[in-house]
């Protein structure tokens, strides 16, 4: 009759090794599905923050009267350049865009004026597009305000409807927007500084995005 061979025992050192062994499966097992996605979302924000830094030289109000606390979707619009092109706003996806609120009565604008135009010079080339947006009654205004022309693309909302949209009612006032179409940075200008290094590191770190 054959005979069987019993199965060896486990020592209490075989044991102590599995229990071990298991215990660290286990862990493992807990940090993947617990602790690496949050640490993956810190990591993530810890990028976003060091490529936002640039853009703290703008001074952005983090939030929005009317649209509420930023990023958000920019609303969209179509206005037209003095020579009767159309420009829409979500056809410009895949660049970052400054938006521009402005008026020939407004000091401050005429201050600033000048530097966007050396922002928009300096950036030409690149996935960037600055559009400054008058809500001034008629183009002779506009016009009469750049006798040389500008090197922004100007447009004309005359009855204000972008303005609304974008709920500005003292000028100047100033929306960054993402390739995505998200505005990322509302700007209340005060003599703002566009042309600096600073902030092109700013544009180009949302270009970079």
């Amino acid at each position: 009759m054959p005979t069987t061979t019993p199965a060896p025992a486990w020592s209490p050192s075989q044991l102590t090794a599995y229990g071990v062994a298991g215990l660290v499966t286990l862990a493992l097992a807990l940090y993947f599905v617990f602790v690496l996605p949050d640490a993956v979302r810190r990591g993530r924000e810890g990028v976003r923050r060091t490529r936002e830094a640039p853009c703290l030289v703008l001074k952005p109000t983090p939030q929005s009267p009317l649209l509420g606390k930023l990023p958000q979707p920019a609303p969209d619009f179509a206005l037209k350049t003095h020579d009767g092109q159309e420009v829409k706003l979500s056809a410009l996806r895949g660049r970052v865009v400054l938006v521009n609120l402005w008026a020939t009565w407004c000091p401050t604008c005429a201050v600033e004026e000048p530097s966007l135009e050396r922002l928009a010079t300096q950036l030409k080339g690149q996935p960037f597009s600055l559009l400054a947006v008058s809500v001034d009654e008629s183009w002779d205004l506009v016009r009469q305000h750049f006798p040389q022309g500008s090197g922004m693309t100007v447009l004309l909302d005359k009855e204000r409807k972008v303005a609304q949209a974008y709920g500005t009612e003292k000028f100047p006032e100033s929306f960054l927007i993402d390739r995505d179409g998200n505005i990322r940075y509302f700007i209340v200008s005060e003599r703002q500084e566009w042309h600096t290094q600073e902030v092109r590191t700013c544009i180009q770190a949302l270009i970079d995005d």
